[in-house]
């Protein structure tokens, strides 16, 4: 019983090291050239999750 834990764990820790590793990776990525600045272009899609829907966007209020 002591050695399936062992395992378990062990198993659990390669796991969570490749994930760290890729995620480190993905983020030392250079942006691809033309999507510098996608705020501009976005009018929006059905992804509402998306950061850069225009429903997440912060509306200022005008006051008169």
């Amino acid at each position: 019983m002591p050695e399936n834990i062992v395992s378990a764990v062990i198993y659990a820790m390669v796991i969570a090291s490749i994930y760290a590793v890729l995620y480190y990776l993905n983020h030392k990525t250079p942006v691809p050239k033309g999507c510098e600045n996608l705020n501009v272009k976005c009018e929006g899609c059905k992804i509402s999750s998306c950061e850069l829907h225009p429903s997440r966007k912060i509306k200022e209020e005008v006051h008169d």
